[in-house]
């Protein structure tokens, strides 16, 4: 008997590079779009700091969040994060942000 796959609770739908960021599109549970763009920024106190920026792209208003950190995945953590403390206020829908780091991960995108 063949295995079922189960539906992913986020999956990534377009990549791309804009300007100095790569912005990556995702589909996730349910019927959310989530557009996030990560960007390294210099400066002058910290050698390295990632920037990472996130909104929901169906609410009209399109709520978004910045986070920053010495890495591309700390910096999708502070992302989570703030995220998370808007508690689905706002047009912040509920989001599995351990989905969204997998999948992230999978390209190497963190």
């Amino acid at each position: 008997m063949a295995e079922r796959k189960e539906e992913a609770a986020a999956r990534i739908t377009d990549q791309f590079r804009s300007g100095e960021s790569m912005v990556y599109d995702l589909s996730c549970c349910p019927g959310v779009r989530l557009t996030l763009s990560l960007k390294q920024r210099q400066n002058e106190e910290v050698a390295d700091l990632w920037s990472a920026e996130a909104h929901a792209r169906q609410a009209p208003e399109r709520p978004t969040v910045v986070g920053s950190g010495p890495t591309r995945g700390d910096a999708l953590t502070e992302v989570a994060k703030a995220w998370a403390a808007k508690n689905g206020a706002w047009g912040f829908p509920t989001l599995d942000w351990e989905a969204v780091a997998r999948e992230l991960r999978a390209v190497r995108a963190v």
